[in-house]
C-alpha cells in the first residue's frame, strides 16, 4: 500500500528574524516560504505517495539500519525477513527501482527521506506569513524546527545573523531559540 502520513504530527511554530535579503531568499516565485528554494531534493520522485513496500525493499537492498526504537526495530526486522520482491505490484516495483536510482545519485531514497535528514522536518513550511521589510517570517513544521535548512540558508548569507525561535504545540517541550551566522 501507499503511505500518505496517517499519524498526525505535533506542529512546531518557527519565527525567523533576519535581514530582508535573507527572508526574500526563503521565498519561491509564488511568494511562499519554500525549503526547496534553500535546499532542493537532488533526486527524482514524481510519485503520488510513497509505497511502504517499495521503501522497505530499497532499505533492504541498501542495508539501511533498523530503527533505534526497539519495538520499531522488531517490526522492521520481521517485515524485512518476510519480504518477497515478487509480491510488489508493477507500480511499486518501478518506485523501488526509482528509489535505488535516487540513493545511488544523491544518498536519499525519496524527497521525504531527504527532507527528514537534510531539512530536519518531514514536510515543507506551512501556516506561514512573512514581512520582508521587517525581516520576519513565521511558519509551522511537522515535529521539529527545520535546523538543517536554516543552517543552509545561513551559509548563503555568511555575514548575516539569523535569529530563530521555535515552540512545539506541546507546552514546555521542544522549544528554544538560537542564532545562526555562517552556518554556525
Amino acid at each position: 500500500g501507499f503511505f500518505f502520513g496517517a499519524i498526525m504530527p505535533n506542529w512546531v511554530t518557527n519565527k525567523i528574524s533576519a535581514s530582508p535579503a535573507v527572508i526574500t531568499a526563503m521565498l519561491n516565485s509564488d511568494g511562499c516560504i519554500d525549503f526547496n528554494t534553500i535546499a532542493p531534493f537532488p533526486g527524482d520522485d514524481k510519485w503520488n505517495g510513497i509505497s511502504i513496500a517499495a521503501e522497505e525493499a530499497a532499505q533492504i537492498v541498501i542495508g539501511a539500519p533498523l530503527s533505534d526504537h526497539p519495538l520499531l526495530a522488531s517490526l522492521e526486522a520481521s517485515n524485512r525477513s518476510n519480504f518477497d520482491i515478487k509480491k510488489l505490484s508493477e507500480e511499486c516495483f518501478e518506485q523501488f527501482v526509482g528509489m535505488l536510482r535516487n540513493h545511488r545519485k544523491c544518498g536519499y531514497l525519496h524527497s521525504m527521506d531527504f527532507a527528514r535528514k537534510a531539512w530536519g522536518t518531514k514536510w515543507n513550511a506551512c501556516a506561514q506569513s512573512h514581512d520582508v521589510e521587517k525581516g520576519i517570517a513565521t511558519f509551522e513544521t511537522a515535529w521539529s524546527c527545520p535546523k538543517g535548512v536554516l543552517v543552509e540558508l545561513s551559509k548563503r548569507f555568511p555575514d548575516e545573523s539569523i535569529a530563530i525561535e521555535f515552540a512545539d504545540e506541546d507546552i514546555g517541550c521542544n522549544c528554544g531559540s538560537f542564532i545562526l551566522k555562517n552556518g554556525e
